[in-house]
């Protein structure tokens, strides 16, 4: 894939029959996908994509809804300061590096593989791909995925304090001060927000439930536009 693969390709590969497998499949650079290796696993982390959380059946649809919403994440706002400042180069490579390395963080993480969810024979002959560059791909990310994953676990917890809490309306109410986690699960159950000014002087808990976080940025989005405390 050419680093300046532009905006209008990504527009279209979302609008495809063949999505979500169209980004998946898509040929990216090597360093690009190093560089996103581990955000992928931060978010899995954040998200408490995990093993027993998820059936095999609902994993293709749980795969079309992570890729769409980062997808939708960098369609957003494309040239925010911020993300370059996160991805450097890499920023144009997101959509296509981000959603191969999140959706084999998924399968990694649920212990399955891309040919228990996708006829993955079916889906290179559609898209022109080689298959056996297509499973090389998969092996090399799983390998990036084990050898990151006790490293980006480590880092999750320092990478999203301070990160900005946005409305769905594009409100910014503070900066996240703390973490909850579940202790039976380990999970990150909720957050802890420190209002900026004249939102309030105390300290906000949210559940997660009612937040995300924007795969792009890993700034934490609600889920609703009209705040209250």
């Amino acid at each position: 894939m050419k680093e300046e693969s532009g905006k209008e390709k990504v527009i279209a590969y979302l609008r495809s029959k063949l999505f979500p497998w169209n980004f998946i499949f898509e040929d990216v650079e090597v360093d690009a996908m190093e560089h996103f290796v581990t955000y992928a696993i931060q978010i899995c982390e954040g998200k408490g994509i995990e093993k027993g959380v998820v059936s095999t059946d609902e994993v293709k649809e749980l795969i079309t809804k992570e890729v769409k919403e980062a997808v939708n994440d960098y369609l957003f706002d494309p040239e925010d300061k911020e993300m370059i400042e996160m991805h450097g180069k890499f920023a144009v490579s997101y959509p296509f590096a981000f959603a191969q390395c999140l959706v084999h963080t998924i399968l990694y993480r649920l212990g399955l593989e891309m040919s228990d969810v996708v006829d993955v024979k079916a889906i290179s002959e559609l898209l022109g791909r080689d298959i056996k560059e297509i499973k090389r791909n998969e092996l090399f990310i799983r390998d990036l995925i084990s050898r990151n994953e006790k490293k980006a676990m480590k880092m999750f917890g320092k990478s999203i304090l301070d990160r900005k809490v946005i409305t769905a309306g594009g409100d910014y109410i503070g900066n996240v001060g703390g973490i909850v986690f579940d202790i039976e699960t380990g999970n990150v159950e909720g957050i802890i927000v420190n209002p900026q000014k004249g939102v309030g002087s105390k300290k906000i808990k949210i559940s997660m439930h009612d937040a995300r976080l924007n795969t792009y940025s890993k700034n934490i989005v609600l889920k609703y536009s009209n705040y209250k405390k």
